[in-house]
């Protein structure tokens, strides 16, 4: 997944990876359906860890970053840290397979996949580009 990273606490987020030589950021997308308060919205369950695999720093104070996903985790609570973002304890239990390279893969179910990203590109107001994606080789995604 490439990443702009701009807002001051991402950007010392990607610093402290590096710093402790790890390249490793977990990420949990916000569930802005059942969150009042915008400014702190609630977060899904379930995040992914990826690892750092390009940087560049644009020159503007941004770095342009690639993060190949790892493996998915289960937050359980949120930590007290003193970093300008949140740190989540959680779990990589669940998702032991996705440490196994390749495994499921197979089970990708193409045309079905594609449909719904389309249908969610139109809701969305934006088109996709879909053309291909039922027989193109799972491996890549």
């Amino acid at each position: 997944m490439p990443l702009n990273i701009f807002e001051p606490r991402y950007l010392a987020m990607v610093d402290d990876a590096f710093r402790d030589g790890h390249r490793l950021i977990g990420m949990i997308q916000p569930d802005v359906s059942h969150s009042p308060d915008e400014a702190h919205p609630k977060l899904f369950r379930v995040g992914c860890v990826g690892r750092i695999t390009q940087l560049a720093e644009a020159g503007d104070g941004r770095y342009i970053l690639e993060l190949t996903g790892i493996s998915r985790f289960r937050s359980s609570k949120k930590m007290t840290v003193l970093t300008q973002v949140s740190a989540m304890q959680g779990g990589y239990f669940p998702y032991l397979d996705d440490f196994t390279a390749r495994k499921g893969e197979e089970a990708v179910e193409s045309r079905g996949l594609a449909r719904s990203a389309d249908g969610f590109s139109q809701s969305q107001q934006s088109q996709g580009r879909w053309e291909g994606v039922e027989s193109a080789p799972t491996r890549h995604w």
